[in-house]
């Protein structure tokens, strides 16, 4: 990527196994991470991203949560907690508004591979 963004990363179900908060204080510490997380996201650091882990995870959690970054050693700007939580709820997803001209989203499906540039529909404000 030529242009330097803020990667807004989830940490549950998309760099580690999804492991809801109920369990994530005795289950985190093992959680198994996803080949070639750590890499990829390693490398858009260095490259000048910022990195920001963006989770549903409880505040409560944040101990165990930063003990289980540093153990994978993984560098990042921000850990935010308390995102709302969508995973077995009604709510169909997150939809981010913001004064920023460039947004950009992609959904994790599993493997951490190069980001490609895609035209697709949106929702915009009339």
């Amino acid at each position: 990527m030529s242009e330097k963004v803020v990667f807004m990363i989830d940490l549950d179900g998309t760099l580690w196994e999804d492991i809801p908060n109920e369990e994530a204080a005795e289950r985190t510490a093992d959680a198994e991470v996803y080949p070639g997380a750590v890499e990829w996201i390693t490398k858009r650091y260095r490259e000048g991203h910022r990195i920001c882990f963006f989770t549903a995870r409880w505040e409560k959690l944040r101990a165990i949560t930063l003990a289980k970054l540093e153990e994978i050693g993984l560098p990042y700007h921000d850990l935010i907690m308390g995102k709302p939580r969508i995973r077995h709820t009604e709510y169909a997803g997150y939809h981010y508004v913001d004064n920023c001209s460039i947004v950009r989203a992609n959904r994790f499906e599993g493997a951490w591979t190069q980001l490609i540039k895609k035209e697709i529909k949106v929702h915009v404000f009339e």
